[in-house]
C-alpha cells in the first residue's frame, strides 16, 4: 500500500494517531508488526488489528465485495491490458461500476 492509499483509508477510521502511525509503519514502510509494536509500546495484537482495520477500510474505499483480495502482479507489457480487463470483468460480473 502506498502512502496516499494509506492516508485515504486511515482517514475513514476512528483510530488514534498513535495507532495509525503503527499501521503505517507496517503497511507503507514495510516494518514487521512486532518491531513497530515494540517501538510504539503497543502489543503486536493491537497493531495487527489496526492493520486489519486499515486494510478493510482500503478495500471498502475501492468498492470491493467482502472476500475479494487486491493483488499486485508483474507481467510483460503485452499482458497488462489483459490483466486489467480480467479485473474490470470481475467487477462487472459482481454488479460494480467499472472505471
Amino acid at each position: 500500500m502506498n502512502l496516499a492509499e494509506f492516508m485515504e483509508a486511515a482517514a475513514t477510521t476512528r483510530m488514534t494517531q498513535h495507532v495509525k502511525d503503527g499501521a503505517r509503519m507496517v503497511l507503507v514502510d514495510g516494518m514487521k508488526a512486532v518491531d513497530a509494536a515494540k517501538l510504539l509500546d503497543m502489543t503486536p495484537q493491537q497493531l495487527r488489528e489496526a492493520v486489519k482495520r486499515i486494510k478493510a477500510a482500503h478495500k471498502a474505499g475501492q468498492g470491493m465485495p467482502e472476500g475479494w483480495e487486491c493483488v499486485t502482479v508483474c507481467v510483460p507489457p503485452e499482458l497488462v491490458e489483459t490483466v486489467r480487463e480480467v479485473g474490470r470483468q470481475a467487477k462487472r460480473d459482481a454488479g460494480l461500476s467499472v472505471d
